[in-house]
Protein backbone atom coordinates (compact mmCIF):
# COMPACT_ATOMS: atom_id res chain seq x y z
CA UNK A 1 0.00 0.00 0.00
CA UNK A 2 1.40 3.41 -1.00
CA UNK A 3 0.68 6.10 1.53
CA UNK A 4 0.80 9.81 1.19
CA UNK A 5 0.69 11.92 4.29
CA UNK A 6 -1.62 14.87 3.88
CA UNK A 7 -2.02 17.47 6.55
CA UNK A 8 -2.87 21.07 7.14
CA UNK A 9 -1.33 23.23 9.81
CA UNK A 10 -3.41 26.05 11.20
CA UNK A 11 -1.14 26.42 14.24
CA UNK A 12 -0.81 30.17 14.24
CA UNK A 13 0.15 32.85 16.77
CA UNK A 14 -2.70 35.05 17.94
CA UNK A 15 -2.51 38.44 19.53
CA UNK A 16 -3.80 38.73 23.07
CA UNK A 17 -6.73 40.77 21.75
CA UNK A 18 -7.79 37.94 19.44
CA UNK A 19 -7.34 35.40 22.23
CA UNK A 20 -9.72 37.34 24.45
CA UNK A 21 -12.24 37.42 21.64
CA UNK A 22 -11.93 33.67 21.28
CA UNK A 23 -12.25 33.06 25.00
CA UNK A 24 -15.29 35.32 25.20
CA UNK A 25 -16.89 33.44 22.34
CA UNK A 26 -16.22 30.22 24.20
CA UNK A 27 -17.85 31.56 27.33
CA UNK A 28 -20.93 32.52 25.32
CA UNK A 29 -21.12 29.10 23.76
CA UNK A 30 -20.78 27.31 27.10
CA UNK A 31 -23.70 29.30 28.40
CA UNK A 32 -26.04 28.64 25.48
CA UNK A 33 -26.17 24.91 24.68
CA UNK A 34 -29.89 25.00 23.89
CA UNK A 35 -29.34 27.44 21.04
CA UNK A 36 -26.49 25.40 19.65
CA UNK A 37 -28.56 22.24 19.51
CA UNK A 38 -30.51 23.84 16.70
CA UNK A 39 -27.53 24.29 14.38
CA UNK A 40 -27.92 22.61 11.01
CA UNK A 41 -25.53 19.74 10.38
CA UNK A 42 -24.71 18.11 7.09
CA UNK A 43 -22.92 14.76 7.33
CA UNK A 44 -20.58 14.85 4.35
CA UNK A 45 -19.13 11.61 3.07
CA UNK A 46 -15.57 10.70 3.98
CA UNK A 47 -12.95 9.35 1.61
CA UNK A 48 -12.85 5.60 2.15
CA UNK A 49 -9.78 4.56 4.08
CA UNK A 50 -8.94 8.05 5.37
CA UNK A 51 -9.57 9.31 8.90
CA UNK A 52 -9.61 13.08 9.29
CA UNK A 53 -8.56 14.42 12.68
CA UNK A 54 -8.74 17.95 14.08
CA UNK A 55 -6.06 18.49 16.73
CA UNK A 56 -5.08 21.40 18.95
CA UNK A 57 -1.54 20.22 19.74
CA UNK A 58 1.08 19.34 17.11
CA UNK A 59 3.16 17.70 19.84
CA UNK A 60 0.60 14.86 19.92
CA UNK A 61 1.60 13.73 16.43
CA UNK A 62 3.79 10.61 16.81
CA UNK A 63 6.52 11.90 14.53
CA UNK A 64 4.55 10.74 11.50
CA UNK A 65 1.67 8.37 10.82
CA UNK A 66 3.59 5.70 8.88
CA UNK A 67 3.24 3.05 11.58
CA UNK A 68 -0.44 3.90 11.97
CA UNK A 69 -0.99 3.46 8.25
CA UNK A 70 0.98 0.21 8.13
CA UNK A 71 -0.85 -1.34 11.09
CA UNK A 72 -4.39 -0.16 10.33
CA UNK A 73 -4.48 0.07 6.55
CA UNK A 74 -5.87 3.59 6.96
CA UNK A 75 -4.49 7.01 6.16
CA UNK A 76 -4.47 9.74 8.79
CA UNK A 77 -5.08 13.31 7.67
CA UNK A 78 -4.58 15.72 10.56
CA UNK A 79 -5.28 19.42 10.80
CA UNK A 80 -3.75 21.35 13.68
CA UNK A 81 -5.35 24.52 15.00
CA UNK A 82 -4.50 26.89 17.84
CA UNK A 83 -4.88 25.38 21.32
CA UNK A 84 -7.49 27.91 22.41
CA UNK A 85 -10.75 26.96 24.15
CA UNK A 86 -12.87 29.69 22.60
CA UNK A 87 -11.58 29.11 19.08
CA UNK A 88 -12.02 25.34 19.35
CA UNK A 89 -15.60 25.58 20.61
CA UNK A 90 -16.41 28.04 17.84
CA UNK A 91 -14.90 25.73 15.23
CA UNK A 92 -16.93 22.74 16.45
CA UNK A 93 -20.18 24.33 17.56
CA UNK A 94 -20.55 27.22 15.12
CA UNK A 95 -18.46 26.25 12.10
CA UNK A 96 -19.58 22.59 12.20
CA UNK A 97 -16.11 21.02 12.23
CA UNK A 98 -17.81 17.63 12.49
CA UNK A 99 -18.79 18.00 8.85
CA UNK A 100 -15.10 17.89 7.95
CA UNK A 101 -13.52 15.73 10.66
CA UNK A 102 -14.05 12.20 11.96
CA UNK A 103 -12.17 12.69 15.26
CA UNK A 104 -11.70 15.91 17.19
CA UNK A 105 -9.06 16.23 19.88
CA UNK A 106 -8.44 18.97 22.39
CA UNK A 107 -7.59 19.60 26.02
CA UNK A 108 -9.97 17.58 28.12
CA UNK A 109 -12.51 19.58 30.05
CA UNK A 110 -13.74 21.28 26.88
CA UNK A 111 -15.96 18.27 26.16
CA UNK A 112 -18.59 19.35 28.68
CA UNK A 113 -20.18 22.02 26.44
CA UNK A 114 -19.81 19.63 23.49
CA UNK A 115 -21.85 17.01 25.35
CA UNK A 116 -24.46 19.58 26.36
CA UNK A 117 -24.63 20.93 22.82
CA UNK A 118 -25.03 17.52 21.22
CA UNK A 119 -21.82 18.01 19.23
CA UNK A 120 -20.23 14.66 20.14
CA UNK A 121 -21.64 11.17 20.57
CA UNK A 122 -20.94 8.57 23.29
CA UNK A 123 -18.18 6.11 22.50
CA UNK A 124 -18.94 2.39 22.63
CA UNK A 125 -15.74 1.32 24.32
CA UNK A 126 -16.45 -2.35 23.55
CA UNK A 127 -15.52 -1.40 19.97
CA UNK A 128 -12.08 -0.34 21.18
CA UNK A 129 -10.29 -3.52 22.36
CA UNK A 130 -7.38 -1.65 23.95
CA UNK A 131 -9.75 0.27 26.24
CA UNK A 132 -10.33 -2.81 28.41
CA UNK A 133 -6.76 -3.01 29.71
CA UNK A 134 -6.41 0.69 30.42
CA UNK A 135 -5.55 1.45 34.08
CA UNK A 136 -8.60 2.21 36.20
CA UNK A 137 -6.95 5.45 37.30
CA UNK A 138 -7.14 6.67 33.69
CA UNK A 139 -10.63 5.34 33.06
CA UNK A 140 -11.83 7.20 36.16
CA UNK A 141 -10.65 10.60 34.91
CA UNK A 142 -13.91 12.56 34.62
CA UNK A 143 -12.94 13.99 31.24
CA UNK A 144 -13.60 10.58 29.69
CA UNK A 145 -16.73 9.45 31.50
CA UNK A 146 -18.09 12.83 32.71
CA UNK A 147 -20.41 12.23 35.66
CA UNK A 148 -20.65 8.50 34.92
CA UNK A 149 -18.60 5.66 36.34
CA UNK A 150 -16.36 3.75 33.90
CA UNK A 151 -18.20 0.48 34.45
CA UNK A 152 -21.42 0.38 32.45
CA UNK A 153 -21.63 4.13 31.82
CA UNK A 154 -21.39 6.16 28.65
CA UNK A 155 -17.85 7.03 27.62
CA UNK A 156 -17.43 10.39 25.92
CA UNK A 157 -13.75 10.30 25.03
CA UNK A 158 -10.59 8.24 24.86
CA UNK A 159 -7.11 9.46 25.84
CA UNK A 160 -4.75 10.77 23.21
CA UNK A 161 -1.96 11.66 25.61
CA UNK A 162 -1.55 13.27 29.00
CA UNK A 163 1.09 14.64 31.31
CA UNK A 164 1.67 16.24 34.68
CA UNK A 165 3.26 19.60 33.92
CA UNK A 166 5.68 21.37 36.21
CA UNK A 167 8.84 23.38 35.53
CA UNK A 168 12.40 22.96 34.37
CA UNK A 169 15.44 24.00 36.40
CA UNK A 170 19.23 23.69 36.70
CA UNK A 171 19.91 21.64 39.88
CA UNK A 172 23.67 22.19 39.93
CA UNK A 173 23.51 25.93 39.37
CA UNK A 174 20.90 26.30 42.10
CA UNK A 175 22.44 23.84 44.56
CA UNK A 176 19.31 21.67 44.49
CA UNK A 177 18.68 17.92 44.08
CA UNK A 178 17.86 16.17 40.84
CA UNK A 179 14.56 14.33 40.32
CA UNK A 180 13.01 12.22 41.74
CA UNK A 181 13.62 14.40 44.80
CA UNK A 182 11.01 17.15 44.98
CA UNK A 183 11.61 20.87 44.69
CA UNK A 184 9.17 23.73 45.20
CA UNK A 185 7.31 25.88 42.69
CA UNK A 186 8.82 28.78 44.64
CA UNK A 187 11.71 28.52 42.15
CA UNK A 188 9.39 29.99 39.54
CA UNK A 189 7.51 32.50 41.68
CA UNK A 190 9.43 33.80 44.67
CA UNK A 191 12.82 32.21 45.37
CA UNK A 192 15.66 34.75 45.81
CA UNK A 193 18.03 32.36 43.99
CA UNK A 194 15.99 32.76 40.79
CA UNK A 195 15.20 36.48 41.06
CA UNK A 196 15.22 37.89 37.54
CA UNK A 197 16.06 34.43 36.16
CA UNK A 198 12.69 32.68 36.15
CA UNK A 199 9.83 32.67 33.67
CA UNK A 200 6.21 31.75 33.37
CA UNK A 201 3.63 32.20 30.60
CA UNK A 202 0.78 34.43 29.51
CA UNK A 203 -2.04 31.88 29.17
CA UNK A 204 -4.74 31.70 31.86
CA UNK A 205 -3.67 28.28 33.08
CA UNK A 206 -0.35 29.71 34.26
CA UNK A 207 -2.41 31.75 36.71
CA UNK A 208 -3.99 28.50 37.89
CA UNK A 209 -0.57 26.96 38.45
CA UNK A 210 0.41 29.87 40.64
CA UNK A 211 -2.86 29.32 42.53
CA UNK A 212 -1.80 25.71 43.04
CA UNK A 213 1.53 26.85 44.49
CA UNK A 214 -0.13 29.40 46.77
CA UNK A 215 -2.63 26.83 47.99
CA UNK A 216 -0.06 24.05 48.40
CA UNK A 217 2.33 26.31 50.30
CA UNK A 218 -0.42 27.72 52.51
CA UNK A 219 0.08 31.29 51.26
CA UNK A 220 -3.49 31.69 50.03
CA UNK A 221 -6.83 29.98 50.54
CA UNK A 222 -7.95 28.54 47.18
CA UNK A 223 -10.74 26.02 46.63
CA UNK A 224 -9.98 24.45 43.25
CA UNK A 225 -7.09 26.00 41.28
CA UNK A 226 -8.64 24.61 38.08
CA UNK A 227 -12.00 26.28 38.72
CA UNK A 228 -11.34 29.45 40.68
CA UNK A 229 -13.91 32.03 41.61
CA UNK A 230 -13.33 35.52 40.18
CA UNK A 231 -12.28 36.70 43.65
CA UNK A 232 -9.68 33.92 43.94
CA UNK A 233 -8.35 34.58 40.46
CA UNK A 234 -7.86 38.26 41.23
CA UNK A 235 -6.04 37.50 44.48
CA UNK A 236 -3.64 35.25 42.57
CA UNK A 237 -3.18 37.93 39.91
CA UNK A 238 -2.40 40.47 42.65
CA UNK A 239 0.33 38.17 43.98
CA UNK A 240 1.81 37.61 40.51
CA UNK A 241 1.79 41.34 39.78
CA UNK A 242 3.64 41.92 43.04
CA UNK A 243 6.26 39.35 42.06
CA UNK A 244 6.52 40.80 38.56
CA UNK A 245 7.13 44.32 39.91
CA UNK A 246 9.72 42.90 42.31
CA UNK A 247 11.69 41.69 39.27
CA UNK A 248 11.15 37.95 39.68
CA UNK A 249 10.50 37.16 36.03
CA UNK A 250 13.05 37.40 33.26
CA UNK A 251 10.32 36.94 30.67
CA UNK A 252 6.76 35.80 30.01
CA UNK A 253 6.61 33.25 27.21
CA UNK A 254 3.76 32.84 24.74
CA UNK A 255 4.88 29.92 22.57
CA UNK A 256 6.76 26.64 22.81
CA UNK A 257 9.64 28.14 20.85
CA UNK A 258 9.85 30.96 23.40
CA UNK A 259 10.32 28.39 26.15
CA UNK A 260 13.07 26.56 24.30
CA UNK A 261 14.98 29.73 23.45
CA UNK A 262 14.86 31.08 27.01
CA UNK A 263 16.46 27.84 28.18
CA UNK A 264 19.02 27.50 25.41
CA UNK A 265 20.07 31.15 25.67
CA UNK A 266 20.82 30.75 29.37
CA UNK A 267 18.31 33.45 30.32
CA UNK A 268 16.58 31.43 33.04
CA UNK A 269 17.47 29.16 35.93
CA UNK A 270 13.89 27.98 36.38
CA UNK A 271 10.99 28.14 33.95
CA UNK A 272 7.44 26.87 33.89
CA UNK A 273 7.51 24.97 30.62
CA UNK A 274 6.25 21.95 28.77
CA UNK A 275 8.27 18.77 29.19
CA UNK A 276 9.15 18.67 25.46
CA UNK A 277 11.00 21.99 25.95
CA UNK A 278 13.25 20.26 28.48
CA UNK A 279 13.84 17.42 26.03
CA UNK A 280 14.78 19.93 23.32
CA UNK A 281 17.31 21.55 25.66
CA UNK A 282 18.77 18.17 26.58
CA UNK A 283 19.07 17.24 22.91
CA UNK A 284 21.11 20.42 22.49
CA UNK A 285 23.55 19.18 25.13
CA UNK A 286 22.08 20.77 28.26
CA UNK A 287 22.00 17.54 30.26
CA UNK A 288 22.05 19.48 33.53
CA UNK A 289 18.61 20.96 32.81
CA UNK A 290 15.80 18.75 34.15
CA UNK A 291 12.04 18.61 34.59
CA UNK A 292 11.01 18.85 38.21
CA UNK A 293 9.22 16.59 40.60
CA UNK A 294 7.21 19.40 42.15
CA UNK A 295 6.44 19.56 45.84
CA UNK A 296 3.07 21.32 45.68
CA UNK A 297 1.63 19.45 42.71
CA UNK A 298 1.19 19.51 38.95
CA UNK A 299 -1.05 20.81 36.24
CA UNK A 300 -2.35 17.42 35.15
CA UNK A 301 -3.93 17.48 31.73
CA UNK A 302 -5.22 15.15 29.09
CA UNK A 303 -5.89 15.62 25.41
CA UNK A 304 -8.91 13.50 24.63
CA UNK A 305 -10.32 12.15 21.38
CA UNK A 306 -14.02 12.65 20.67
CA UNK A 307 -16.35 11.56 17.89
CA UNK A 308 -18.38 14.35 16.24
CA UNK A 309 -22.12 13.75 16.04
CA UNK A 310 -22.02 13.87 12.24
CA UNK A 311 -19.99 10.65 12.11
CA UNK A 312 -23.05 8.66 13.17
CA UNK A 313 -24.53 9.27 9.71
CA UNK A 314 -21.33 9.15 7.69
CA UNK A 315 -20.82 5.40 7.37
CA UNK A 316 -17.20 5.28 8.55
CA UNK A 317 -17.63 4.69 12.28
CA UNK A 318 -15.71 1.38 12.11
CA UNK A 319 -12.69 3.16 10.69
CA UNK A 320 -12.94 5.77 13.44
CA UNK A 321 -12.95 3.07 16.10
CA UNK A 322 -9.96 1.38 14.46
CA UNK A 323 -8.05 4.68 14.63
CA UNK A 324 -8.99 5.24 18.28
CA UNK A 325 -7.86 1.72 19.15
CA UNK A 326 -4.47 2.35 17.51
CA UNK A 327 -4.03 5.51 19.58
CA UNK A 328 -4.42 3.23 22.61
CA UNK A 329 -1.87 0.79 21.21
CA UNK A 330 1.72 0.06 22.14
CA UNK A 331 2.86 1.58 18.86
CA UNK A 332 1.54 5.03 19.73
CA UNK A 333 2.79 4.79 23.34
CA UNK A 334 6.26 3.76 22.15
CA UNK A 335 6.37 6.74 19.80
CA UNK A 336 4.96 9.56 21.92
CA UNK A 337 6.67 8.85 25.27
CA UNK A 338 10.29 8.97 24.00
CA UNK A 339 9.46 11.87 21.70
CA UNK A 340 7.62 14.10 24.19
CA UNK A 341 7.66 12.47 27.60
CA UNK A 342 3.87 12.18 27.46
CA UNK A 343 1.82 9.34 28.91
CA UNK A 344 -0.53 7.46 26.60
CA UNK A 345 -3.69 5.64 27.62
CA UNK A 346 -1.79 2.32 27.51
CA UNK A 347 1.79 2.86 28.68
CA UNK A 348 1.91 -0.85 29.57
CA UNK A 349 1.45 -1.75 25.90
CA UNK A 350 4.22 0.71 25.07
CA UNK A 351 6.61 -1.18 27.35
CA UNK A 352 5.56 -4.47 25.78
CA UNK A 353 6.04 -3.03 22.28
CA UNK A 354 9.51 -1.72 23.15
CA UNK A 355 10.57 -5.17 24.33
CA UNK A 356 9.11 -7.01 21.34
CA UNK A 357 10.60 -4.59 18.80
CA UNK A 358 13.95 -4.30 20.55
CA UNK A 359 13.85 -0.53 20.92
CA UNK A 360 16.99 1.09 22.24
CA UNK A 361 17.60 1.60 25.94
CA UNK A 362 16.79 5.34 25.86
CA UNK A 363 13.37 4.74 24.30
CA UNK A 364 12.59 1.90 26.71
CA UNK A 365 13.60 4.10 29.66
CA UNK A 366 11.34 6.93 28.48
CA UNK A 367 8.40 4.54 28.23
CA UNK A 368 9.10 3.16 31.72
CA UNK A 369 9.33 6.70 33.06
CA UNK A 370 5.98 7.58 31.51
CA UNK A 371 4.38 4.53 33.08
CA UNK A 372 5.86 5.42 36.48
CA UNK A 373 4.20 8.85 36.37
CA UNK A 374 0.82 7.24 36.99
CA UNK A 375 1.89 6.23 40.48
CA UNK A 376 3.90 9.35 41.27
CA UNK A 377 3.10 12.65 39.62
CA UNK A 378 -0.49 11.78 38.75
CA UNK A 379 -1.10 10.64 42.32
CA UNK A 380 -0.73 14.22 43.62
CA UNK A 381 -4.00 15.88 44.60
CA UNK A 382 -3.39 19.11 42.68
CA UNK A 383 -4.71 19.55 39.99
CA UNK A 384 -6.58 18.38 36.87
CA UNK A 385 -6.81 21.17 34.32
CA UNK A 386 -10.06 21.93 32.55
CA UNK A 387 -10.20 23.90 29.32
CA UNK A 388 -13.55 25.44 30.24
CA UNK A 389 -13.69 26.56 33.88
CA UNK A 390 -16.95 28.08 35.11
CA UNK A 391 -15.49 31.60 35.18
CA UNK A 392 -13.25 31.45 32.10
CA UNK A 393 -13.73 35.08 31.09
CA UNK A 394 -12.93 36.36 34.60
CA UNK A 395 -9.90 34.10 35.00
CA UNK A 396 -8.60 35.19 31.60
CA UNK A 397 -9.14 38.83 32.54
CA UNK A 398 -7.13 38.32 35.75
CA UNK A 399 -4.32 36.68 33.77
CA UNK A 400 -4.33 39.56 31.30
CA UNK A 401 -4.14 42.04 34.17
CA UNK A 402 -0.92 40.31 35.30
CA UNK A 403 0.53 40.26 31.79
CA UNK A 404 -0.23 43.94 31.21
CA UNK A 405 0.96 45.15 34.62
Amino acid sequence: MTTKRTSKNLYFHLSRRHFIKGAAAGAMIVGAPAILKGLTRTAKGAEKGTVRMLMTAPTMIPGDWKTFEAETGLKMQETVMKDDTGLFLTEVQVNDAGDRFDIISTLAGVERPLIEGGNIIPIEHKNIPNWAGMPDSIKAVPYLTRELKPEGGSVWGTPLAMNADSFGYFPDKLGLPYPPEEVSWSLVFDDPKTMGKSATGTMFYYLEECAMYLKGSGKLQIGDPANMTPEEANKVADYMIERKKAGQFRSLHTTFDDQVQLIKNGEVLAIRCWEPAVKEAQKAGMKDFVYSNAKEGYMKWMHGCYIPAQVADRGNIEEVYKALNWILSGSYAAAISPLRGYVSGRPDLGAQYAKEKGLDAAAAAAIDEAQAKLGKKFAKDLFWFTGAPDHLAEIQAAADRFVNA
